[in-house]
């Protein structure tokens, strides 16, 4: 079983928390697991727990009324879901999913709100916290509407290049289509946006590993 007060004590919404009050609400949390592509929740369910991410990762999507996905977030150990619907208390605003099996804190939303309520040091965490979420979908927003196809996927592979070598490799640890769904398109225009880019030289397509030969390149075309 997951140590609650050890996995809270890692993530930044809790920081400003004092030792007593965190160790009260992880004595209310309790432990979930899922299995690769398990549902964790449903976009319009009620919202009643914050969940923070122990092990693996969840993807959080929106599905259009035809089946389409679009994929929002991919998150990982140290990172919360529910952030909004503690607050507002209203409907969950996506859905979430396991992108491997995965290991959560749940923690009832009414008792973190009573907590929120007598801790502004925590409702600042939560503030930024959700400030970052906004801004972070605004710039994805301005992606959409501003950039092609090609250029965007230019963007996500230089901001998921974290090797530091050169050429550098891309592990997006995502499937084509989830790709694709991050992106917002389907999945054919992803693969031709993909071999446009490889046609360049730019990159060579190892499966679901990227390399990038000329990132300058793409900098310049993202950038464009």
């Amino acid at each position: 079983m997951v140590e609650v007060r050890v996995a809270l004590s890692g993530v930044g919404l809790f920081h400003a928390v004092p030792e007593t009050e965190l160790t009260a609400v992880a004595e209310l949390g309790s432990s979930r697991r899922l299995r690769r592509g398990q549902l964790l929740f449903c976009e319009g369910e009620p919202s009643e727990h914050l969940f923070v991410v122990v092990t693996g990762r969840v993807k959080v999507f929106l599905t259009s009324p035809r089946g389409d996905e679009l994929l929002l977030a991919v998150l990982g150990p140290g990172d919360a879901l529910g952030e909004l619907s503690v607050l507002d208390g209203l409907p969950r605003s996506a859905s979430a999913s396991a992108l491997d099996d995965v290991t959560l804190v749940a923690l009832p939303a009414a008792a973190l709100r009573q907590l929120l309520a007598r801790s502004p040091a925590l409702s600042l965490a939560w503030a930024q916290e959700l400030s970052g979420t906004v801004r972070r979908l605004t710039g994805s927003a301005a992606d959409l509407v501003f950039l092609d196809l090609p250029r965007r996927l230019a963007k996500f592979l230089l901001d998921a290049d974290t090797d530091g070598r050169r050429p550098s490799a891309v592990e997006l640890g995502l499937s084509q289509s989830e790709v694709a769904a991050r992106l917002g398109v389907a999945r054919q225009s992803l693969n031709r946006a993909l071999s446009a880019l490889q046609a360049r030289g730019w990159i060579d397509v190892q499966g679901t590993r990227i390399v990038l030969l000329d990132r300058s390149a793409l900098e310049r075309f993202a950038g464009s």
